[in-house]
């Protein structure tokens, strides 16, 4: 009776809309939506059933002889031995009350059901794709914006459970009771039943045909806006410093109220889209059983009986096909303008290209030796392109850092030492070439590898927590080693300072560490790299935003590490990297040896 449109693009839309959405939901909990849809049905025949025992209940109670002129009836009255026709009113009343009570406890128990498995899937489905961003290619994540990413987990998917998945099961399910009442009414008097079923879905069709596309661009605004005011909230409070030192509140202020507007415009408009329906298919139904009712009464004449009962019939499936023709126009419109959403997460999960387990690995290797690296890293002829450049930004690199000695890459901004870092970590695959630890290829150890490396940036992300979690950052609570924590803390020359602290190991370091100091932070950051007690330690820039007092304290701290740990330091001071074992230079994404074992220098 209802369609989503009546050509083959709208054809095809719901087509997408049922492919996708399957697509989306875990095949283990697709035959729960199996039950699902089978549990609809049966409380639409519970709500056909109800309806049903309505119409000869009024017509025993307006015509009792119908308990002879009805052969149903009759066999009821004689199977029940009932005495007289009032015993009999009285007995089907009970029925019908039993009846609606069982239907009603049913749809407790249906709708309880229905909102876990979908809102369970709804988690399901953000953890999914929270996993998906973590498993990406380092270089997806440079290239997409963090709150974009972060308004799919949290928005779109949303919109995509209460916007599309619940109101398609709300439309399912509306469809089955309006075509199971429609069946009905079409048993009892087809005519009329004919030409109200067709006005509404004329009626229904035009609507759609109007609104349809306007309902989409209007989702697509709110998609956006709210894409862009999770932006500007991170900008503003991520640089509040530097937005209150040069007085740009009213800049960011602006530039969330504009897409706060945009956003408030789309949300009216679904809002008031939404009462539509019930206003329009409101007028379409009082107009239709006028309609009918003038029909009845020129087929059924003067008999009185029929007429009633026939138009109670109508009357009660009217009150329920009304909600019904309402919920489906509204769960329409909603489809239309939450698709953006389906399509957003559905495209991130489906479409972009798939990362390999080992690559993308969660796995930790456990139970290693400590020093399971004993002889070399081998670069062996690396090229590596970003995805939008034109040219290599590494051309050709080969060279070899022994086990247990300190290195040194230095070289003018952009010439490509970050990068080659960023490969010798495992965040890039090369376009070709190879690095080898011990003659094993680097992408077949990744887990193991991942195990005995840290890691300390120039800027040092802390999470707004006690100085504990940011040190044995991502372990949890009950896996955390104090001990070694403490130990970490020494090494970096911290231990006494937290020591002093009244909460110590507890004290909280504040949004991005701001309750520290800029060598506090630092030293929180080479804390957190020792914590796992890696081999390998890259550090990139890790002073260079720090004065040279500073610098030197920190630079103490990782001299101490020398001879115990391979140290690869990228740096700019001299004084940072003289003691360095080797020394090479990256100009133009090649290397050449500035500094060699025999510490000569080229």
């Amino acid at each position: 009776m209802i369609a989503f449109g009546f050509d083959s693009k709208g054809c095809d839309f719901r087509l997408n809309i049922l492919i996708k959405a399957r697509t989306l939901i875990e095949r283990k909990e697709q035959a729960k939506f199996g039950l699902l849809l089978i549990l609809m049905i049966i409380a639409s025949l519970f709500e056909m059933m109800g309806m049903g025992l309505i119409v000869p209940f009024i017509g025993l109670v307006t015509n009792p002889e119908m308990i002879i002129e009805n052969k149903i009836l009759n066999s009821m009255f004689q199977i029940l031995s009932l005495s007289s026709a009032n015993s009999f009113i009285i007995m089907f009343a009970f029925i019908l009350v039993i009846t609606y009570i069982l239907k009603n406890i049913f749809l407790l128990f249906f709708y309880s059901f229905q909102y876990k498995l979908i809102y369970q899937n709804r988690v399901n489905l953000s953890e999914r794709l929270f996993k998906e961003y973590l498993k990406k290619p380092y270089a997806y994540q440079l290239q997409t914006n963090s709150s974009e990413m972060v308004t799919n987990v949290n928005h779109e998917v949303s919109r995509l459970f209460n916007g599309v998945l619940i109101p398609l099961l709300f439309l399912i399910s509306e469809i089955i009771i309006a075509l199971g009442i429609v069946s009905l009414l079409l048993f009892v008097s087809p005519l009329p039943t004919i030409s109200l079923a067709l006005l509404l879905t004329i009626s229904i069709g035009i609507f759609l045909t109007i609104f349809k596309n306007k309902l989409e661009q209007a989702g697509r605004y709110e998609q956006d806006s709210i894409s862009q005011m999770t932006k500007w909230i991170n900008q503003g409070l991520g640089a509040i410093k530097i937005v209150k030192v040069n007085g740009k509140e009213s800049f960011f202020l602006e530039q969330f109220k504009k897409h706060s507007e945009v956003f408030v415009e789309a949300l009216r408009y679904i809002q008031v889209l939404n009462q539509v329906p019930r206003l329009f298919i409101e007028t379409i139904i009082v107009t239709a059983i006028l309609f009918v009712m003038v029909m009845l009464l020129v087929i059924n004449g003067k008999d009185l009986s029929v007429l009633l009962t026939t138009m109670a019939l109508f009357s009660m499936s009217t009150f329920r096909l009304m909600p019904s023709s309402t919920k489906i126009v509204s769960s329409l419109s909603s489809i239309r303008y939450n698709y953006s959403a389906l399509e957003i997460i559905y495209n991130d999960l489906m479409s972009m290209e798939k990362v390999s387990d080992e690559f993308a690995s969660f796995k930790q290797s456990e139970g290693l030796p400590e020093k399971y690296f004993s002889n070399e890293i081998k670069v062996d002829r690396l090229y590596f392109t970003y995805t939008e450049a034109n040219e290599p930004c590494i051309k050709g690199i080969s060279m070899t850092i022994p086990i247990g000695q300190s290195v040194a890459l230095v070289g003018k901004s952009g010439s490509g030492k970050t990068t080659l870092v960023d490969l010798m970590l495992g965040l890039h695959l090369p376009d070709s070439g190879s690095i080898f630890v011990d003659g094993k290829n680097l992408a077949d150890i990744l887990p193991i590898w991942k195990n005995k490396v840290g890691y300390i940036p120039q800027s040092i992300y802390l999470s707004d927590d006690s100085i504990l979690r940011n040190v044995a950052f991502g372990i949890d609570d009950r896996l955390i080693d104090v001990e070694q924590v403490w130990k970490a803390l020494e090494t970096a020359q911290l231990k006494e300072f937290v020591e002093k602290l009244p909460n110590q190991l507890e004290t909280s370091v504040g949004e991005q560490g701001v309750r520290l100091s800029g060598g506090q932070r630092q030293r929180i950051g080479i804390a957190r790299a020792l914590y796992h007690n890696p081999e390998i330690i890259f550090l990139d820039e890790a002073t260079s935003a720090l004065d040279n007092d500073t610098e030197k304290e920190i630079m103490k701290a990782i001299d101490s590490l020398k001879g115990e740990k391979t140290l690869i330091i990228i740096a700019h001071r001299l004084t940072t990297i003289e003691k360095c074992d080797h020394i090479f230079e990256i100009e133009d994404g090649q290397v050449k040896v500035v500094k060699d074992e025999n510490k000569n220098f080229y």
